[in-house]
């Protein structure tokens, strides 16, 4: 491979460039030779979308992946450490690729004139659990730091949220008084969720079943949970309802298709589920895989009538957003 490295002390600024392997007409974020085996990896991108490729050296890829830049899941350097890495991750079915390549920053004279430690790898995850990890060997990884997909994700309407470790789209902006509201119990702050946001695409937990008519017909479904109770069940595309005594106990959507009055989706990255509701749920971090919320009440109750989930996918979006009332 052909590298070329230029270093800019005064903005603390070091790129290397790397274009071999990349398709025609992109640039190269990251490449390098894999240590103990005869492979190879590129991430590459132009102002559309991101490619992953990788496979024998100078051969045929045996795994190609793209994605648009808008979906990408990079993740920027944090800006402290001693040194300067970043990161993509491509998904395919219950896979991730995250790929990542930096250097060791010159904080002198002396460190300017040794020669630059790289580094790089690839972690391989199923279903979000660690399969398999590669290193690269050092002399041959490119990695060109400024610019490229972070101001491509900019340009595209996006901001990094380093808390949720996710891009917030600037089109999702919060509701002027926060979805998730304050309640205050014996001098115990909690916050929840109001009534009318237990609502997806307009069907309503604990709307009748004569209201859902235009929708569809259930199917009776015989101890679901093992209650020795019966319910209803009506498959939508996209979500399911279960309705017992003629009343709605529960909403389960893996579709964008259907949204919570506050804009709350499938599909939505942590950071802009944080922004909607205004704020990370009780006993939850910028980065949890679930997010719950109970629906307000007047009173405090051992067990809230009703109860949100957000599940969230290894790519950091909603999976899956349910609704559930245990008063049945």
């Amino acid at each position: 491979m052909n590298f070329g490295v230029y270093i800019l002390f005064a903005g603390t600024l070091l790129a290397v460039e790397a274009q071999a392997g990349c398709p025609q007409g992109q640039e190269a974020f990251t490449s390098c030779q894999i240590k103990g085996r005869n492979t190879e990896v590129f991430v590459c991108f132009d102002d559309q979308i991101a490619t992953y490729t990788y496979g024998p050296i100078g051969g045929a890829a045996e795994l190609h992946i793209s994605e648009a830049i808008e979906r990408v899941d990079f993740v920027p350097w944090s800006g402290v450490g001693v040194s300067i890495h970043e990161s993509v991750t491509f998904f395919s079915g219950d896979y991730a690729y995250n790929v990542g390549g930096g250097f060791d920053r010159p904080f002198s004279e002396e460190d300017m004139q040794r020669e630059l430690r790289r580094f790089g790898w690839i972690e391989v995850t199923e279903n979000g659990e660690h399969a398999a990890g590669l290193e690269c060997i050092p002399y041959t990884v490119s990695y060109g730091f400024g610019g490229g997909i972070y101001d491509l994700k900019v340009a595209a309407g996006q901001t990094w949220d380093p808390y949720s470790f996710t891009w917030v789209s600037d089109l999702i902006q919060p509701t002027v008084t926060s979805t998730l509201q304050k309640s205050s119990h014996d001098n115990i702050i909690e916050y929840c969720l109001p009534t009318t946001e237990f609502s997806l695409g307009g069907v309503r937990m604990g709307d009748p079943l004569s209201a859902l008519g235009k929708l569809g017909s259930p199917e009776t479904i015989e101890d679901p949970d093992g209650r020795g109770e019966a319910i209803d069940r009506m498959t939508l595309v996209g979500m399911n309802l279960d309705i017992f005594q003629d009343a709605v106990v529960a909403m389960s959507t893996t579709s964008p298709d259907w949204e919570m009055p506050s804009g709350l989706r499938v599909g939505l990255t942590r950071g802009e589920v944080i922004r909607l509701l205004g704020r990370v749920p009780d006993g939850y971090t910028a980065t949890s895989q679930t997010f719950t919320s109970y629906v307000c009440s007047e009173k405090p109750v051992p067990d809230p009538e009703w109860t949100m989930v957000i599940e969230f996918g290894q790519d950091k979006r909603v999976e899956r957003i349910y609704f559930v009332s245990l008063s049945y």
